[in-house]
């Protein structure tokens, strides 16, 4: 399991919930992408927290579970299904909430999908 990075932008809408009780939207989406890997060796980068979108989002998706293990996190789980993106490199994870914000991402090696392979993922993020 994948420990996320909590973007900036979250944080400061968390901060408003606690300030002002602005509206804070719930955790829907998980998205894959492409940017989160150094092209030249497939190694992870570095997550950058200010990040509001992923790298190469390429496909989005309702997720296919959430829950929370402990007091301090919530785990959500996704996966691309066999024959989604198949042949395409995949080396970041985000969550996202029901309005399209980032919430948390992970950067990953990258990992290239056969056409008969599906790829879960769980992604916990702390609080």
């Amino acid at each position: 399991m994948a420990n996320a990075t909590t973007t900036y932008g979250h944080r400061q809408r968390l901060a408003g919930h606690f300030y002002n009780n602005a509206a804070l939207p719930l955790i829907t989406h998980i998205a894959f992408g492409s940017g989160g890997h150094n092209p030249e060796n497939g190694a992870p980068l570095a997550e950058d927290p200010a990040a509001a979108a992923l790298a190469n989002e390429m496909l989005r998706k309702p997720l296919n579970n959430k829950y929370q293990e402990d007091a301090y996190s919530v785990t959500a789980v996704g996966r691309v299904e066999k024959n989604e993106l198949t042949g395409v490199t995949i080396s970041e994870v985000g969550l996202l909430d029901a309005e399209g914000n980032l919430v948390g991402f992970k950067n990953m090696a990258a990992k290239i999908l056969g056409d008969d392979e599906y790829f879960e993922v769980k992604i916990k993020l702390k609080f």
